[in-house]
């Protein structure tokens, strides 16, 4: 296992604290699932530019990950010419869009 600190976007993180109220799943496991499962689906090119003003606030979370997930964050991020937590963010709001957007009431 390994660590990384992110700055998730405040509205991100606001609807991660809700999610995570109303289904009893972490907010740091709520993070890993959208990771894997956007980074392994390769469907992380499209709609970047909606999660990367670089003046919006945001919140520091250290997030434990198993280190091959972190390597393909590292290498998936390099090879699209972004950052790391660009890419954490839009793998975040991907995953609200496409699954958890049913959960806020």
């Amino acid at each position: 296992m390994t660590t990384i600190t992110a700055r998730i976007f405040i509205p991100l993180n606001e609807t991660l604290e809700k999610i995570s109220f109303q289904t009893g799943i972490p907010k740091s496991s709520l993070i890993l699932y959208a990771l894997n499962d956007t980074l392994r689906k390769n469907e992380i090119i499209e709609g970047l530019e909606c999660v990367t003003d670089k003046n919006e606030e945001n919140v520091r979370f250290t997030l434990r990950m198993p280190e091959h997930l972190k390597l393909l964050l590292e290498k998936i991020a390099k090879d699209n010419d972004i950052s790391v937590n660009t890419l954490v963010n839009h793998c975040i709001h991907l995953f609200y869009v496409l699954h958890w957007s049913s959960y806020i009431r």
